[in-house]
C-alpha cells in the first residue's frame, strides 16, 4: 500500500484521519447553518400568544427562513440542494433585498463577481427544477 496524504502509511490511521476530516467538515457546515438559523421552537415560544402566524415569525427572524415558506415543491427542493453558502448568498438578495454593490462590499469582491455568482446560482436552480 503506497503512501497516503500527510505521509500516513497505516491503513487504520489513514481511515481515522479521513473520518476526522469528514467530522470537521460537517462541524463547519453545521456551524454555518446554525449561525443563520433560529430553531422553530424559539419562534413559537417567543411569541406563544400569537402562534397563528408562525410563518411570518420564521421569515422575520431567520435569514434562511424564507426558503421553508416556499410552496412550490420543486423550487423548495432546488434551493435546499444548494450549498449553505449559496443559500445565504441568495437570501441576502431575496430576503434582505441587498443590491449587487452591497453584496460586493460585504464579500469584498467586485460587483461583476457578484453578478456572475448570482447568474451561476440561477442556472443551477433552473437546471434542478427542470429535472422534475
Amino acid at each position: 500500500m503506497g503512501n497516503r496524504p500527510d505521509n500516513i502509511k497505516n491503513e487504520l490511521a489513514y481511515f481515522y484521519k479521513v473520518i476526522k476530516n469528514m467530522d470537521s467538515y460537517d462541524d463547519t457546515k453545521k456551524s454555518k447553518i446554525q449561525k443563520h438559523e433560529i430553531p422553530i421552537e424559539e419562534v413559537i415560544y417567543d411569541e406563544f400568544s400569537n402562534t397563528s402566524d408562525v410563518d411570518k415569525q420564521l421569515f422575520q427572524t431567520s435569514l434562511l427562513g424564507w426558503i421553508e415558506l416556499i410552496e412550490n415543491e420543486s423550487l423548495h427542493k432546488a434551493l435546499k440542494s444548494l450549498s449553505i453558502e449559496d443559500q445565504i448568498f441568495i437570501s441576502y438578495i431575496v430576503k434582505e433585498c441587498k443590491t449587487q454593490q452591497e453584496l460586493a462590499s460585504k464579500y469584498g469582491i467586485n460587483q461583476s463577481s457578484v453578478k456572475n455568482r448570482f447568474d451561476k446560482i440561477l442556472r443551477i436552480l433552473k437546471n434542478l427544477m427542470s429535472k422534475k
